[in-house]
């Protein structure tokens, strides 16, 4: 038996990756990567994780070391200082 919340919330979440003037759906985050919903490459080395929780949305700056390779899902991330992405 699966366990259960007493109030029955559930939090909308949705992810996004901003990149080269392109949005792409993210399906799951973690450490150090994302797992896109959809194939997508580029050579960009830096995005923005477009994070929104409840209607509540933060962006968040990353840093793609690899870019995204063409047939890749999982990408490999860095959290960046703001001031590096304004400095690029």
């Amino acid at each position: 038996m699966l366990p259960h919340s007493s109030n029955g919330y559930s939090a909308q979440v949705r992810m996004s990756l901003l990149v080269g003037g392109h949005a792409v759906r993210v399906g799951q985050m973690g450490p150090g990567f994302l797992i896109l919903e959809e194939p997508f490459s580029s050579q960009a080395r830096q995005g923005i994780v477009r994070l929104t929780v409840d209607g509540v949305t933060e962006e968040i700056p990353v840093l793609l070391p690899k870019g995204i390779p063409p047939g890749t899902d999982r990408i490999e991330i860095a959290e960046a200082e703001t001031r590096e992405l304004a400095a690029a």
